[in-house]
């Protein structure tokens, strides 16, 4: 019971902050072919190496990036302190191959905590548990001579973050491979997650972890469910109730690092649907951008990310520190819209219905209790007119025939009590009448 307790006093803030930018970025990014590029592409080191020359991150790669996550609307920014090609961007004692001693000539880690907490963000630090240098990840039986150096060197940098760049919020474990045991997916199978923890000693390793920053929130890709959990590319809550976060690409391409030329990114309507999606199902919502060689997000991604600030700032209450507005669907897990045309969030009394399509002039608002007292349109400030029929429905009243917002537009709505689904009901309601089933 008093794990539980800690667990939700660290969850508090993530649960209020609801949306965080993701951030791929290393010596990857100068080559333009995703982040694995290395392992996919079978780039021997002597042809990767090199191009930790050709990363040249810009002196104001860190402020920029934060103050466009700030404007973005997000509370929080993770960064990739060492993806699968083992390149750490911040000092080690434990090889070169890092960003203060091949390449840039500066710790990029550092300069980015800096830039965060002037911006306001929480920090959080991604760290891949894959190393694909070593021998022993493409070969186990011939090289697990390998294993206590591999795993010591984890244990090593880890240490190192930390220990050496202040008080940081969030680690996001990645690359959760065990030699011979398969790669993607193994966060989520039991076996392979027993064998991840196993391995990497991910016990002993968190434990470290929670010694040096006891307030810090641990994602599930260790092997174990630490704070939350993190389905990836797809939103989707957690079906043993753990806290959960969804990350996604901006791009539709197979790749989270920097593609120049990527033709299928989300639109900002999509990035809104998404982001409220999550948020309506009770997670967070933790959106990538793959900054290019110097650091700069791509202009066509800020944009979109700039239209979701600017719809932010006018309707941020209907997202920020809201809890889902619940439908019970199989397992007692919340699914599917509650209303017509879109999704909601609720706090309190208040319910915030979040039109991702729009019907115009009216909305039917059913199967919820209490009664509503009165509704606004958040988007404009405008009162709406409440009409409430014998079988228990409540029409709304008085919206703009076309869309008031490009994005989506926002109904507050005031209730008797805290609102919730009414899970059963009679057919009462086929006559004009409402008789609820408790």
């Amino acid at each position: 019971m008093e794990e539980t307790l800690e667990k939700n006093e660290r969850l508090k803030w993530f649960k209020e902050a609801k949306y965080g930018m993701f951030v791929h970025w290393g010596i990857y990014s100068a080559i333009k072919h995703g982040e694995q590029a290395f392992g996919r592409d079978l780039m021997p080191k002597s042809e990767y190496e090199p191009y930790a020359f050709k990363f040249k991150p810009a002196a104001d790669w860190a402020d920029k990036i934060t103050v466009k996550a700030v404007d973005s609307g997000m509370k929080y920014i993770v960064l990739t302190t060492r993806h699968h090609d083992g390149y750490c961007m911040f000092d080690t004692a434990t090889n070169n191959f890092n960003a203060v001693k091949t390449g840039p000539g500066r710790d990029l880690v550092r300069e980015y905590v800096e830039a965060a907490r002037k911006a306001g963000l929480k920090v959080g630090f991604y760290y891949s548990l894959l190393n694909w240098r070593w021998p022993a990840q493409w070969e186990p039986e011939k090289y697990s001579q390998q294993f206590p150096e591999m795993v010591n060197e984890i244990h090593t940098q880890l240490r190192e973050l930390m220990t050496n760049y202040g008080k940081i919020d969030i680690l996001w474990y990645d690359g959760s491979q065990v030699p011979g045991y398969g790669c993607h997916g193994t966060w989520e199978g039991t076996p392979i997650k027993q064998k991840t923890a196993e391995f990497y000693q991910s016990q002993k390793l968190n434990a470290m972890v929670r010694e040096l920053q006891p307030e810090i929130l641990i994602n599930n890709r260790s092997g174990i469910m630490e704070d939350f959990g993190t389905p990836e590319q797809h939103i989707t809550p957690d079906t043993e109730g753990n806290y959960w976060e969804a990350c996604m690409t901006i791009n539709n391409a197979p790749g989270w690092a920097y593609l120049p030329f990527s033709m299928a990114n989300k639109t900002p309507g999509e990035l809104l649907y998404n982001l409220v999606n999550a948020i309506r199902l009770g997670g967070n919502f933790l959106f990538n951008v793959g900054p290019n060689p110097q650091g700069y997000v791509d202009i066509r991604e800020g944009e979109a990310l700039s239209l979701v600030g600017a719809w932010l700032r006018k309707h941020g209450e209907a997202i920020f520190g809201t809890s889902p507005g619940l439908i019970y669907g199989k397992n007692g897990m919340p699914q599917g819209p509650m209303f017509q045309y879109g999704m909601w969030t609720c706090r309190g009394n208040t319910g915030y219905f979040i039109f991702t399509y729009y019907s115009g002039e009216e909305l039917i608002v059913s199967k919820i209790a209490p009664g509503i007292k009165s509704a606004v349109l958040l988007t404009t400030g405008q009162k709406l007119v409440l009409e409430k029929t014998t079988n228990g429905r409540t029409i709304i009243k008085g919206l703009p025939s076309t869309p008031p917002d490009a994005l989506a537009a926002v109904i507050k709505a005031e209730f008797e009590g805290p609102p919730k689904m009414i899970k059963k009901y009679t057919a009462d309601w086929l006559e004009g009448n409402f008789i609820p089933e408790e």
